[in-house]
């Protein structure tokens, strides 16, 4: 498996013969828009962080019929978007995923879990996001949380999870209490754009201090690509 991360919470995942781009939103790389050879998008909820309509479709357009597989409610109003417009008649589907339900791309497999976002605060409406987990044949499995502090069942001792470091959503308290509930074996941090450097190191400095034995948090390296290995149990 190889995870290239395109900024805040964007990554472009090779498993299995298939790559997949994971959330191309507002903060993502500049380069994110020209990518070839994708073979789906997926988003798991409407925040623009998350999923940035231009983007998108720049993507799609280097990409002709490509599916976009979405959380719910975040598909729905893809499909309404008129930015989609030209990618839709190419052939792109705008596919929802509820939580519970798995798609497969090529030869891996995507699954949604969860369900709903973090709480930001209680006045502000909740809204739907799904966890990923993306599986192949001999492949790590990768989890990718979104915008959620829940851990599913399919998260807990995962080979790989890539974590929320920096959230209005999340004391750095709960950051690292997710991170000990789930206990991946390789911890990545993502969404963490709207932190400046200095404030990042030190999340990232507490979450690799303070998480569970056996979990290794490592950050990005200069290119930001990283090649996970198979897991010793496939």
């Amino acid at each position: 498996m190889q995870i290239r991360h395109l900024g805040h919470s964007c990554l472009l995942v090779r498993v299995a013969g298939a790559t997949v781009l994971i959330d191309p939103g507002g903060f993502s790389d500049d380069g994110a828009g020209s990518l070839t050879g994708v073979d789906a998008v997926a988003v798991t909820h409407q925040h623009p962080d998350h999923v940035d309509p231009g983007l998108l479709a720049r993507v799609l357009a280097g990409n002709p019929g490509i599916p976009v597989v979405a959380e719910p409610q975040t598909a729905h109003q893809l499909v309404d978007l008129e930015q989609l417009a030209s990618a839709r008649r190419a052939g792109t589907e705008v596919i929802s995923l509820s939580p519970g339900q798995e798609l497969a791309i090529g030869q891996a497999t995507l699954t949604a879990l969860g369900g709903d976002h973090a709480v930001i605060h209680p006045d502000i409406p909740r809204v739907g996001n799904i966890g990923l987990l993306l599986t192949g044949p001999g492949e790590p499995r990768l989890g990718v949380t979104g915008d959620s502090l829940e851990v599913p069942a399919e998260f807990r001792g995962i080979d790989v999870l890539a974590f929320a470091l920096v959230a209005p959503w999340s004391k750095m308290r709960e950051t690292i209490d997710f991170l000990r509930e789930a206990a991946p074996q390789l911890a990545l941090p993502v969404h963490d754009a709207i932190a400046s450097p200095a404030g990042r190191a030190i999340h990232l400095r507490q979450a690799t201090a303070l998480a569970p034995e056996g979990t290794e948090v490592r950050d990005w390296a200069g290119d930001r690509v990283l090649e996970v290995p198979a897991p010793a149990h496939s």
